[in-house]
This record gives C-alpha cells, sequence and structure tokens, in this order.
C-alpha cells in the first residue's frame, strides 16, 4: 500500500509541474533628472534675501549632470531586467519590445527619456516619442474631460480627509518651514526683504476645483530647488548660499516639501481624476492591449515625466513609502515600475521602487541605484507580495471614474 501511495505521489508530481515565475512585461514611471529651478532668478529673488546662484542651463531644462543621474538610473534598470529575463543580455530589442514616452511639455522630460533610452538598449538606436507641447499631452498632465471633472464640495473633503485631523500643516512641516524662512529670508518676517512664510494655509476653489494654497506650497518647491543645487553638485558656498550646504542641513527643510506631496498621495479621489491617462495606460500595456504607446510584443514601457506622476500613481495604485535617511522619496531620476509576472496561466503584478540617494545623485557613486520591493495596498498576497492582475485592475477601475482618462 505505501509503495501504492509513493507511486501515485510521484505521478501527480509529473503530471502538475511547478510554474516557475517569468517576468512578462514592466511598465516604468520615471521623474526626469537634476535641472534648475523652473522659474528665472529673477522671478525667484522676492523670495530670498540674496541673488540665486547661477545654473548652467537655462530655468527647468536638465543640466548635464541630470542627464548622468538619468543614466545612473537606466543602466541600473538595465542590469536589473536583464538578470530577469525580460531584456536579452546581448542585442538589440526588437521593435516594439522597448517603447520611452516622454512628456513633450519640458526639455528636461524629453532629454530625460533619450538619454534612459540609450541606457536601457545602449547602441541600438530606440527612439524615444513625445507630443506636440500644447495642447500638453494627457498621459502627463492630465484630462479635461467632464467625466474628470473634480466635484468642489468632495474635493474639499478629500483634501481634509488627506490632511488628517492636524490640519494642512504638521509639526515637522512647520519646524521645516522656520528652517527654511532662516535661509531664505531670515528678516523678512520683520520688514526685511524676502519673503515671510508665516500666513495661514487654506483650501480655496479655482477654475479646477479645490486646491490648497497658501505660504508653505510656496515654500515647498523652494526647498526642492535647495535639494536641486546639492544634488547638481555645486560648490558648498552657492549650496542655500551657504546656509545649508550638508545633506544633513537640506533634508531639515525637506518636510515642508514632503508634506505638500504627502497630501496628494492621500488623496485618491483627487489622484484618480488627474492620474486618470496616465493609470489607463499603464492598465492597458500590463494586459497587452494595442495602443499608439504598447502592444502584445511589448515587453518595457518607460514613461518620462515627473514627480508629480509618481504621487499620482501612487495615490490611484495604493502605494506608499519610506526611504530612511532620505528627505525626498520622489527625487531626480527616481523611477516606480509595474512588474507583470507569470505562475503559469496565473498574472501578477509587482510594484519595485528604483531610486538614487541624494548623496548618490551628487557623486554619481556608486553606479547602480538601489531598489525597494514594494506592496499595493490591500493586495500583496501573489508571489514576492504581488497582486493579481485582475484584483490590481479592479481596484483601480473602481477609483477612476467612467470615461475619465479615455475609457
Amino acid at each position: 500500500m505505501r509503495r501504492f501511495v509513493a507511486l501515485l505521489c510521484l505521478a501527480l508530481a509529473v503530471a502538475s509541474p511547478a510554474w516557475a515565475l517569468k517576468l512578462e512585461r514592466v511598465v516604468l514611471v520615471q521623474r526626469h533628472g537634476v535641472r534648475p529651478p523652473t522659474s528665472s532668478n529673477a522671478a525667484l529673488a522676492k523670495y530670498a534675501a540674496a541673488p540665486w546662484p547661477n545654473w548652467s542651463v537655462p530655468p527647468g531644462e536638465l543640466t548635464p549632470h541630470g542627464a548622468l543621474t538619468v543614466a545612473l538610473m537606466g543602466e541600473t534598470l538595465r542590469d536589473a531586467y536583464r538578470a530577469d529575463g525580460l531584456l536579452a543580455a546581448t542585442g538589440c530589442p526588437a521593435a516594439g519590445e522597448v517603447v520611452v514616452w516622454a512628456d513633450g511639455t519640458d526639455q528636461r522630460t524629453r532629454r530625460s527619456g533619450e538619454t534612459l533610452a540609450a541606457s536601457l538598449a545602449p547602441g541600438c538606436g530606440v527612439q524615444t516619442g513625445w507630443a506636440p507641447p500644447q495642447p500638453r499631452d494627457e498621459i502627463f498632465g492630465g484630462s479635461a474631460a467632464p467625466q474628470c471633472r473634480i466635484d468642489v464640495d468632495k474635493g474639499r473633503s478629500a483634501i481634509i480627509e488627506s490632511a488628517g485631523p492636524g490640519g494642512l500643516e504638521t509639526p515637522a512641516s512647520r519646524a521645516a518651514l522656520v528652517r527654511l524662512q532662516a535661509i531664505l529670508s531670515p528678516t523678512a518676517c520683520e520688514g526685511g526683504p524676502g519673503m515671510c512664510f508665516l500666513g495661514e494655509n487654506k483650501i480655496v476653489v479655482g477654475p479646477n476645483g479645490p486646491s490648497a494654497q497658501g505660504p508653505m506650497f510656496v515654500a515647498a518647491g523652494l526647498a526642492e530647488d535647495l535639494l536641486l543645487e546639492y544634488a547638481e553638485g555645486m560648490a558648498p558656498a552657492d549650496i542655500a548660499w551657504g546656509r545649508a550646504p550638508s545633506e544633513a542641513q537640506i533634508a531639515a527643510v525637506m518636510p515642508v516639501h514632503e508634506r505638500m506631496f504627502g497630501l496628494l498621495r492621500g488623496n485618491a479621489y483627487l489622484d484618480a481624476r488627474l492620474g486618470a491617462p496616465m493609470a489607463r495606460l499603464i492598465l492597458a500595456a500590463l494586459a497587452g492591449d494595442s495602443g499608439p504607446h504598447s502592444g502584445p510584443n511589448l515587453k518595457l514601457l518607460a514613461l518620462a515625466g515627473h514627480d508629480t506622476n509618481l504621487v499620482l500613481m501612487a495615490g490611484v495604485f495604493g502605494l506608499s513609502w519610506t526611504l530612511p535617511g532620505e528627505p525626498d522619496i520622489t527625487a531626480p531620476a527616481t523611477t516606480l515600475a509595474f512588474e507583470l509576472w507569470s505562475e503559469g496561466s496565473r498574472l501578477y503584478v509587482r510594484p519595485v521602487l528604483y531610486y538614487e540617494t541624494l548623496d548618490q545623485l551628487r557623486t554619481l557613486h556608486p553606479d547602480r541605484a538601489r531598489k525597494l520591493v514594494l506592496a499595493f495596498a490591500g493586495c500583496a498576497s501573489g508571489p514576492m507580495r504581488s497582486c493579481p492582475l485582475q484584483t490590481f485592475q479592479r481596484h483601480a477601475e473602481a477609483l477612476i471614474p467612467p470615461g475619465c482618462g479615455g475609457a
């Protein structure tokens, strides 16, 4: 009898092979590389007591150093997906296997896309595509369709809910704002030059619906500008006028920036409407649907965009992350990957974040980015903390209004 049971078990094992996991497809959402402030020094002058430092390129454009931060990320992704068997170890991808699409509105995203394409497939001539600057590509800028309209009352309630009981500011963001005041314009609140950031933050209703506005939201962008000075590799005397030349001092002002993005990332109502076109593209590409940016031959689709796109996709798909020791969780070149894995006939989606530390952005060492495996909120039951594709799709479709974003 024991012999019969053993033979039966062996027969069942042979008849029911264990399926190996296979990486089928990846969609990447990447922030551009290091850039100067998007406003000119003349426009920024009202915020600071001293002149802003000069950059090597016009406002908002990708710097040569910024291109190197994107190349470092692209080489990391190439190595990772070669190791996972998605990309061939040698040779060039076939037509339609690797697609890079950038936000055509800005030079920094177009050049970042081109740098990423060259790094993913060196010497293969993979082209980066983009739409004309105007009207802005809905994939990166959102849709003005009536189905995506933000209801004033629901939008206001969503902002209040994402802020929590403490309101728009937190003790950490308030402390960071005080530090930033001392760096930008120490005497502005006593009538000196620059801007005083002590005003009230509040929810206001504009032509595009409700939004949170106030000095904290102005300061958030200025804090990021100081971080970019550090990431660009500027001399200590040119970083925050020499008042915050170290990584730790930059980190001390960044909670005001992270609070602003945290309010958006935690707001599924707004995220689903603002991010619908990109979210639908991700869903279609992972499913293998044919379209202008995807199709059945697709292995890797890269979207070269902005930190806002990363935040919106995190909100739509239920993702959050922290990077201990890092002051900016959507820093330049940060890349959010949606990986489609198969196990026999079963399909799963796994989210992964690739990022460079602030010191790495500055020095380009080490020469490979870091990897952090994430998990979707409420769905991590699959292999490697993944989510079944159908569940992943249902969760997103439940948030995105019908007809918003092209479907």
